[in-house]
């Protein structure tokens, strides 16, 4: 059972100007600071009303959306005088990134990489973390080290601790009434730090009692009442927290140690705080997918870095192997993956030492795959690894959530955070946006500042789940705590699926800080800070044949973080900006086919300029655990584009495709978690890398080949239910 569960409340940046320099001479790094500042005060009026910006599409369809396009209107701004401030920030924010683009000539900047970096000086505003425990025997104090549970407060302008006893009771049943029954039902507990604690007054007139050592009656949540709720002094490096059973002991007996995260991880400090600028290339270009990759002007969405090495992960074993490699040091053995055997010697001899290890899946599954993850994962934690697991609520079974409680077993160095999307009142969904909005980026990232070639980045569309690596229904019944598909515990359908692994320091440390940003995000509109900044400059002749032949010899990548009723509907317009740079060639593959008006609308412009569009999708979609209406969704998709596009069938009846690739002219590549639906688009977490290198081009265009001759071409019209085209135009953004 679960010791300790971390749950997050993140508030959001003081909307203050940057700090300046002591001679009060504003520096580049001064201005950039104040372009996230501007960027964060502005994302407030960032549209997130989808079905206005479709609504451009619709009446004049001539338009075509860019990423120069707004990412608001300030004509649905209604008081005269936010408009206002809006046009003042957005004066400001030009005139610093004019400012900063004029010294762009008098830097060298390589292609790759930041053109230089900054730090984010101001503290986030709020954040709140739970401490959870539910069993007795966990945190003994025995003599056994436990690793210290990491305190941000120093990241925060107003950080607490929630201290939450979730222990089972049992009733007396011989007491008269409820209040006999439980009124000695709590610990006591000793919270000790080398600063000061700030603890809830006696009296609610007065402010937090400041004091170093803060006893209580840590009383069971559900019977008592409320947890206690401390903060912390910036002072505070290091604490102890003890408990014991009244009823059982009369000394400590349970307790861990906590450590501010500066000390324990300043590798995750520094990914919070840092600030990338890159430079936006102007002119000279051209409409290409080299002009769209070196011109591009988003937020979350890191510079040009390479990588080392690249592998191709389409083979089921090869991904999971490569997996427990790069977390172990020694690969799996083929012996075990084929018996399926979640309790397989894992080897951890040559295992490299991690500082972070990140985890984001639509799945973490109680079965050989989220097994063996779950086990290679602990042993880094045990060696005080930060381990961060980002996984949504609805998806994870009673069964998931107790693989996920195993592995953060006494280790308060292990935090999750179980994806909920909060409804607000700004036209961002409904209540049953609260269960259909997830996270939906597949990322495993392993970073290591002592061990650089050991750094691993694997991406793509692969959930940490056996479905998406065996074909053959499994059978657990040894094993109780793991899902028993064979036994119909479940649905099972095998996905055949698709995922990379990227290995460079540069791209895995870039990657991981925009997931730490995204880590400490607003909870109610889950707003939070890019970790990039663009500056326009213009590129003359010498630096565009450079940047032209760069991925000849060298792999570019960038990567991009999507939450589209956040930030704009970004990955729309990056893909309607990426489809308008093809000459040549489109290949795409994608389970779920059904384009939002303004990236149809970019396919039909492919297509009248000549560019050879090919498609592989699936029509039917049983076991996948989604609705009918899902196949009617993928027909409306096929027959809007049955006439341009050569659109594919994925024929296999026993699984489903599930890779996301995209190629563009053979040299292009974005493989990622996106579905081309409108899902995707509107409501779901999504991320990718966008890889600019004719070998790693080469190669995932083999692999969309390999996909298409194991499909037909469609060539008539799917026929779709009344029934099911009245729901498609009820729903029309949640497919």
């Amino acid at each position: 059972m679960i010791s300790l569960i971390i749950s997050t409340t993140l508030g959001m940046l003081a909307c203050t100007s940057a700090q300046r320099s002591p001679s009060s001479i504003q520096t580049d790094e001064d201005r950039i600071v104040r372009i996230q500042e501007i960027d964060l005060q502005l994302s407030q009026y960032w549209n997130n009303d989808w079905r206005y910006s479709q609504k451009l599409f619709q009446v004049a369809p001539s338009k075509v959306m860019t990423s120069s396009a707004p990412l608001f209107d300030l004509a649905k701004v209604k008081d005269p005088s936010v408009r206002t401030q809006i046009q003042k920030l957005m004066n400001e924010r030009q005139t610093l990134r004019d400012s900063l683009g004029d010294k762009f000539e008098n830097r060298s900047w390589s292609g790759i990489g930041p053109w230089f970096q900054g730090t984010f000086r101001r503290p986030l505003f709020q954040k709140q973390e739970v401490i959870s425990i539910r069993d007795l025997h966990e945190f003994r104090l025995d003599g056994t080290a436990i690793n210290p549970f990491p305190l941000e407060h120093r990241l925060f302008a107003n950080y607490s601790v929630l201290f939450k006893n979730e222990i089972p009771t049992s009733s007396d049943v011989f007491a008269k009434d409820k209040d006999d029954r439980i009124r000695k039902k709590y610990l006591k507990a000793r919270l000790e730090c080398n600063g000061d604690i700030i603890t809830p007054s006696k009296y609610f007139w007065r402010g937090g009692e400041r004091t170093r050592v803060f006893e209580f009656d840590w009383h069971f949540a559900k019977e008592n009442g409320p947890p206690i709720s401390v903060q912390f002094s910036p002072g505070v490096s290091q604490c102890q927290f003890r408990y014991y059973d009244p009823e059982q002991s009369s000394t400590w007996s349970n307790g861990f140690p906590l450590a501010s995260l500066n000390s324990l991880s300043p590798e995750w400090i520094q990914m919070a705080q840092q600030i990338d600028v890159c430079p936006l290339l102007t002119n000279e270009m051209g409409k290409n997918p080299e002009g769209f990759f070196w011109s591009q002007d988003f937020n979350f969405n890191t510079c040009p870095e390479s990588f080392d090495t690249y592998t191709n992960l389409r083979n089921p074993f090869v991904a999971m192997n490569r997996r427990v490699l790069s977390l172990t040091g020694s690969p799996l053995l083929t012996r075990d993956f084929e018996q399926k055997n979640p309790m397989a010697t894992l080897n951890f001899s040559k295992a490299p030492q991690f500082d972070i290890i990140w985890v984001a899946s639509l799945n973490f599954s109680a079965d050989f795959s989220g097994m063996i993850t779950a086990r290679a994962i602990r042993y880094h934690a045990e060696r005080g690894t930060q381990v961060r697991i980002l996984v949504p609520q609805v998806t994870m079974t009673k069964k998931d959530r107790e693989i996920v409680t195993w592995l953060m077993r006494d280790l308060p160095n292990v935090k999750v955070q179980y994806y909920k999307y909060t409804v607000t009142d700004d036209k961002d969904g409904t209540w049953f946006d609260r269960f259909h909005r997830v996270n939906h980026t597949k990322l495993l990232l392993g970073y290591s500042a002592k061990n650089p070639a050991a750094n691993f980045m694997i991406t793509g569309g692969r959930n940490i789940r056996d479905s998406y690596i065996f074909p053959e229904t499994p059978v657990y019944r040894a094993y109780k705590h793991l899902k028993n598909y064979g036994d119909g515990e479940e649905p099972y359908i095998y996905y055949n699926d698709f995922d990379i692994e990227l290995r460079g320091t540069d791209i895995v440390k870039h990657t991981l800080a925009q997931m730490v940003n995204f880590w400490n995000r607003e909870p109610d509109t889950h707003r939070f800070r890019s970790t990039n900044v663009n500056i326009p400059v213009d590129a003359d002749k010498n630096m565009v044949e450079k940047l032209t032949a760069l991925p000849k010899s060298k792999p570019v990548v960038r990567h991009i973080m999507s939450l589209p009723y956040f930030d704009g509907y970004q990955l729309e317009r990056f893909y309607i900006e990426m489809l308008d740079s093809a000459q040549k060639e489109i290949l795409l593959t994608t389970p779920y086919f059904r384009p939002s008006v303004a990236i149809s609308a970019a396919l039909d412009r492919a297509h009248a300029r000549g560019v050879n569009i090919k498609v592989v999708t699936r029509i039917h979609l049983a076991g996948d655990g989604t609705p009918q209406i899902a196949e009617e969704v993928n027909k409306e998709g096929i027959n809007r584009h049955l006439k341009n596009i050569m659109i594919y069938e994925w024929t296999d009846s026993s699984s489903i495709m599930h890779a996301k690739i995209l190629v563009i002219d053979g040299k292009l590549s974005f493989l990622s978690s996106v579905n081309l639906n409108r899902r995707s688009f509107i409501h779901d977490t999504e991320s990718g890398a966008l890889i600019l290198h004719e070998a790693t081009a080469r190669d995932l265009r083999k692999e969309v080949l390999s996909y298409l001759s194991r499909s037909r071409l469609l060539t008539a019209q799917e026929k779709i239910g009344w029934i099911s085209g009245q729901l498609i135009d009820w729903g029309d953004s949640y497919f």
